[in-house]
């Protein structure tokens, strides 16, 4: 299927024995209901907060060990992060930006997906193949999925009906449906896919394959491969942009963001970015793209409509953000 086809279709707290935890460093609070990144560092153990308008780092929390995949449930203003080696899921309270809770998450929770619609929070355990099922308001489990080898990057279709797991060992993406668990469809993609992005329309998604230096377009009502679209080195995820039809790429080994254009089927850029970059987010009505730098230890802030860096922001170490960091 062309690329051309796709504008049409992408327009579009715990249990009893929960341990629960609050920080009470005193830094700037946040506004009401003001837009926020919530990054994840690895390497300090630490999640960033940024007030986006302001551009200003308003807390740094500290959470458990190696913090990597991010995800934020709008509708009970949660923020849910995986700590890989303290194996941990935890819940940041967006408003009072404590930590609310922590749950023991598998063998190494890795990419995350909060379901506002639904209240279900879904874990990749890449060690153990799985995906596990949490409650988004006790944190208590729910359920679990069997996938691929090495689950990493997840996703949700909008109807919260599908869920695709990267599992980067197998090459391939898990389908599964959310209803009854089973596992639609296997599709292929290119060399150890990570970070997956799902169009709004639900109809296409994108997966980033860091070892074959290319991005997968998936066709989610075929259950195939449609295309692929050529990234720079070790691309780790992606971004839709469904105003202008554009998808943004983070390639970790070029410190640069590779912008193709879905309706022209073409490269449009390649903007240089912090050192080694992985999350990737955009803020669509205020036009910003938000670029999570691992070896920079900051934000690079693009104006997604010129393609200009406009600012850095300062995180912590080892920024990682895999995930929807953004709570706008």
């Amino acid at each position: 299927m062309s690329l051309t086809a796709v504008p049409t279709l992408i327009t579009a707290r715990a249990a009893a024995s929960l341990a629960v935890l609050w920080l009470t460093a005193a830094v700037a609070a946040p506004s009401a209901h003001e837009p926020l990144a919530f990054i994840t560092n690895q390497g300090d153990n630490t999640v960033t907060v940024i007030a986006l308008a302001r551009s200003e780092v308003i807390k740094t929390i500290q959470v458990g060990e190696a913090p990597i995949g991010v995800s934020v449930d709008e509708r009970r203003r949660l923020v849910f992060i995986t700590c890989a080696n303290s194996r941990q899921v935890q819940a940041i309270d967006a408003d009072s930006l404590a930590i609310v809770a922590s749950v023991d998450a598998g063998l190494s929770p890795l990419g995350i997906v909060a379901d506002s619609r639904t209240g279900r929070v879904y874990v990749a355990d890449r060690d153990a193949g799985e995906i596990l099922i949490f409650d988004a308001t006790t944190l208590a489990i729910r359920g679990r999925y069997k996938t691929g080898h090495s689950p990493s990057g997840v996703a949700l279709t909008p109807d919260s009906q599908r869920l695709l797991v990267a599992n980067r060992d197998d090459n391939d993406v898990s389908v599964i449906n959310t209803t009854n668990g089973l596992t639609e469809a296997r599709i292929p993609t290119g060399k150890a896919p990570f970070g997956i992005t799902v169009a709004p329309g639900g109809h296409y998604a994108f997966a980033a394959a860091v070892q074959s230096n290319e991005v997968t377009l998936l066709d989610l009502q075929g259950m195939q491969a449609s295309s692929t679209i050529a990234a720079g080195a070790m691309p780790y995820a992606t971004v839709y942009d469904p105003l202008r039809q554009r998808l943004f790429i983070t390639n970790q080994s070029d410190s640069t963001v590779t912008v193709f254009d879905l309706a022209e089927e073409q490269e449009l850029t390649r903007v240089a970015v912090g050192h080694y970059p992985e999350g990737i987010a955009i803020a669509i009505r205020a036009r910003r793209v938000y670029v999570a730098n691992g070896l920079s230890n900051s934000i690079t802030v693009l104006d997604a409509d010129s393609l200009q860096v406009v600012g850095e922001i300062k995180t912590g170490s080892g920024s990682r953000a895999l995930g929807d960091f953004l709570l706008e």
